[in-house]
């Protein structure tokens, strides 16, 4: 469950396929919180400068771990809650954002209206 639900965050952080121009397309992330809204409520994803994430379901469940992107793909790797043992990062292609850009993703079946905020939200 919990390999899904992080899955379902990696997309709703709208980490879309674009071409990387660089090695890392967080930058314009790093502080700031992508709020996601669907049919199950609000989710937050705030990304710390050095890879930290920050993720909050719609529950009021939080999970945290690291994030890596290598400009193709960033891979997010759940700390706490500790993950089932073996359990894979979650890797989606990687895209470059800024404040105010809005997107929508298709997240575990539900279309989430996605918007990059400023500071933690």
């Amino acid at each position: 469950m919990r390999r899904s639900v992080l899955f379902a965050a990696a997309a709703i952080a709208g980490l879309a396929i674009t071409s990387a121009a660089s090695a890392d397309n967080t930058e314009g992330m790093v502080g700031n919180t992508s709020v996601c809204s669907g049919p199950d409520g609000t989710t937050k994803v705030y990304l710390e400068s050095g890879g930290a994430f920050t993720l909050t379901l719609p529950n009021g469940q939080t999970i945290t771990g690291t994030a890596h992107d290598d400009g193709s793909q960033i891979c997010y790797t759940e700390t706490n809650p500790a993950p089932p043992a073996g359990a894979a990062p979650v890797c989606t292609p990687s895209v470059s954002r800024k404040v105010g850009d809005t997107w929508s993703v298709d997240a575990r079946g539900a279309n989430q209206s996605c918007t990059l905020q400023a500071g933690r939200q």
